[in-house]
């Protein structure tokens, strides 16, 4: 009889269902690094690396350097990779430039060479944290730079397959320039109405998490909630971003002594 019911235990262990780990992150946006201000993102590291111990990755979601040039890429990549936990980047229009030979090629080729193997080396890239599908999107234009965002119909059929492929996936979309139209007219998304059309066509996305307009604001539209958060105004703001069973939750962190839901 002790070990059937012993037998019993573990099969109700076996059976018992398993829940999705609810995902945990850092979002790091427009921090403009040059060589006069890098002092404030290696602070930024050594406070991320000081204060949490539970986080699944930090991402950096594009104009991570104020002008493009491989020197400050470098100096913006040795940084972060001295983070604890796995730093993700995509760029913005600060970020590229093909006159400086920085195209969004070259300039991923370079992020992955500094971060390691784990991370893509293509400008739209896919990673996966527990149950939850993270998309990364370009849309810079870098012939001639300029503040509205730019997704060309290669980079749309791309998302159109992947969020196809991850049909059973929740998706999350990191970009740089974010779906929500400004009153700054250019920095709004070129033939927003394409991109849009893509989305509607699927119901996975669950969030899309930008930065740009170097203010907070967070909104619902079509049932996808979007993120879009302030600079990081030389180690002042950054987004604390959890994900669990599908909601999402934000804190917009400021060193100066205030916190913002």
């Amino acid at each position: 009889m002790k070990h059937l019911i012993i037998l019993f235990f573990i099969l109700l262990g076996l059976w018992t269902p398993e829940y999705a780990k609810s995902v945990k992150f850092i979002q790091v946006t427009d921090v403009h690094l040059s060589q006069d201000n890098a002092k404030s993102l290696e602070d930024f590291v050594n406070d991320i690396n000081s204060k949490y111990t539970d986080l699944d990755f930090v991402v950096f979601t594009g104009d991570n350097i104020d002008k493009a040039n491989e020197k400050d890429l470098v100096l913006f990549l040795n940084t972060i990779k001295k983070l604890n936990f796995k730093p993700y980047v995509l760029p913005g229009n600060h970020d590229l430039y093909r006159k400086e030979d920085l195209t969004s090629e070259n300039y991923m080729s370079i992020v992955r060479k500094k971060l390691g193997i784990y991370h893509s080396s293509k400008p739209n890239y896919v990673f996966k944290k527990g149950d939850i599908v993270f998309i990364t999107m370009n849309g810079v234009k870098e012939v001639i730079p300029g503040p509205n965002g730019y997704y060309r119909q290669k980079e749309l059929d791309w998302l159109d397959k992947t969020l196809t492929k991850y049909k059973n996936n929740k998706v999350v979309i990191f970009q740089h320039f974010p779906i929500l139209d400004t009153e700054t007219k250019n920095h709004n998304l070129y033939k927003k109405n394409d991109y849009l059309n893509i989305l509607k066509r699927h119901n996975n996305v669950i969030s899309i998490i930008s930065g740009h307009y170097h203010k907070n604001r967070e909104e619902f539209c079509d049932n996808i909630y979007n993120v879009v958060t302030k600079n990081f105004s030389n180690n002042t703001y950054y987004k604390l971003i959890e994900i669990d069973d599908g909601f999402v939750y934000t804190l917009l962190i400021d060193n100066s002594g205030t916190t913002e839901d």
